[in-house]
């Protein structure tokens, strides 16, 4: 019996007598995903932002769908890019990020677009919230010390994940009206959060980021498709082409007439009901609840979150307060929202270094938020993580890679975020004193 050591050496000499073959191939692979990466990073680098506030008017007589209709409007902002545009010059789908932050317990909404759709963005939102103030402001991370944390500031962050399939949808703001159609006696589900934000002492903040990105996704919606015909137990078809679909139909005929012969002498079995019937209508309204999600448009979203604060206010009660926030959306039969545990700035098991990795993540969450950085996940390098340019400095190794995005669609993200309603009085959350109105016609100027 050969020794596995030696087989193992031997399968190794075979492999490397070819390197002619594989080592070209690998090298070509590496430095057109390096290209690749410095492109997209070339043109990331180039945009040009703004950070809009969003003062939200002192009456608010419309639920989330108002939102929805909004990010209905910026899924327009999709564009196709062509493969050149791809892979020489690093063109990556732009992306919006709408932010809640509690600065001196006070609730500030913002927008950040690029520069070049600042007006479309804007006329969204005015369509929308009429009575909506609109201003551009300075960015309010940049008032945060830049190395945070330090002596004096303490963080704690994370980016929230869903919990099963993007195919399952997460619960939307028309759960939260409660058999009611009156709007004044639906639930906001940012009524929590603005009550936590309200009562943040001076000293801390929160941070809240949505980065969307509009998709159109094929292989997502089949994916789907495929979760929603395994719950019904439906066979996939398989697709055939012209020859093959004549060859399905003739063996077709063949079994019809095979067992209509057969059917002579021996008596037909009865048919089997259909499985949809036989499910539970808990089971059915999942189903419905997955078509409804993909008949929307949808996006490829992350939701990212920061607590700071000074070391003598710090109280990482307000970390579970936001978490419990989230919890709201959650369904037990559907998805729910939670912590992404390789994200999040504390490590829950004993590892080596645990307080550096610790302290290294707090950076590196910290600085992805004030870039509003969108994972752009490499084709190639993914595969190399032991060994090339994702796990230098060897720490990021616990922390790049897992970045986690995923799709909502547009009643999804209007559920967690939106303008708060009139019902909400949170007392720190600013609003529009007064309606505006157009001057008079014919006013004399000058």
């Amino acid at each position: 019996m050969l020794d596995p050591f030696i087989i193992i050496i031997s399968s190794l000499r075979g492999f490397l007598s070819f390197w002619w073959i594989w080592l070209p191939i690998l090298l070509f692979l590496l430095v057109k995903d390096l290209w690749l990466r410095t492109s997209r990073q070339r043109f990331v680098q180039a945009m040009e932002w703004v950070l809009l506030e969003i003062k939200p008017p002192r009456e608010i007589k419309r639920d989330p769908r108002a939102m929805e209709h909004i990010f209905a409007g910026l899924h327009g902002f999709h564009r196709t890019i062509i493969l050149k545009e791809r892979l020489l010059l690093g063109h990556v789908q732009e992306w919006f990020s709408f932010e809640i932050a509690g600065l001196g317990g006070e609730t500030h909404f913002f927008v950040r677009t690029l520069e070049k759709f600042r007006n479309q963005v804007e006329a969204q939102i005015y369509a929308q919230y009429p009575e909506a103030e609109i201003f551009e402001v300075d960015d309010y991370t940049q008032f945060a010390p830049a190395d945070i944390p330090n002596k004096d500031y303490d963080l704690w962050g994370t980016e929230m994940i869903l919990a099963k399939d993007d195919a399952y949808p997460i619960r939307t703001y028309p759960a939260f009206r409660e058999g009611t159609m009156l709007l004044e006696e639906m639930v906001d589900p940012l009524a929590s959060l603005a009550e936590v934000m309200s009562k943040l002492r001076r000293g801390e903040q929160i941070w809240i980021q949505t980065l969307i990105r509009p998709i159109i996704e094929p292989r997502w919606e089949a994916k789907a498709t495929g979760v929603k015909n395994k719950l019904i137990g439906r066979k996939e078809e398989i697709k055939r082409g012209r020859l093959g679909g004549e060859i399905a139909g003739f063996t077709e005929a063949a079994k019809d007439i095979i067992a209509g012969s057969a059917g002579e002498k021996k008596d037909e079995k009865p048919p089997k009901p259909a499985l949809i019937t036989l499910l539970s209508q808990m089971e059915k309204d999942i189903i419905t609840a997955i078509e409804h999600k993909v008949a929307k448009v949808y996006f490829e979203t992350l939701i990212r979150f920061v607590y700071l604060g000074q070391k003598e206010v710090f109280n990482k009660a307000n970390v579970s307060a936001i978490v419990g926030c989230y919890k709201q959306f959650n369904s037990q039969t559907l998805n729910s929202l939670k912590p992404n545990s390789k994200v999040a700035t504390r490590i829950n098991y004993k590892i080596l270094l645990k307080g550096p990795r610790e302290f290294f993540r707090k950076r590196r969450i910290f600085s992805a938020y004030k870039k509003r950085f969108f994972p752009l996940h490499s084709p190639v390098m993914k595969h190399f993580h032991p060994f090339f340019f994702e796990r230098l400095p060897i720490l990021n190794r616990f922390f790049v890679k897992n970045y986690r995005s995923f799709i909502f669609n547009i009643e999804e993200l209007a559920s967690v975020y939106h303008l708060p309603m009139e019902i909400v009085k949170a007392p720190m959350l600013p609003r529009v004193e007064a309606k505006k109105s157009e001057p008079p016609m014919g006013l004399p100027v000058g």
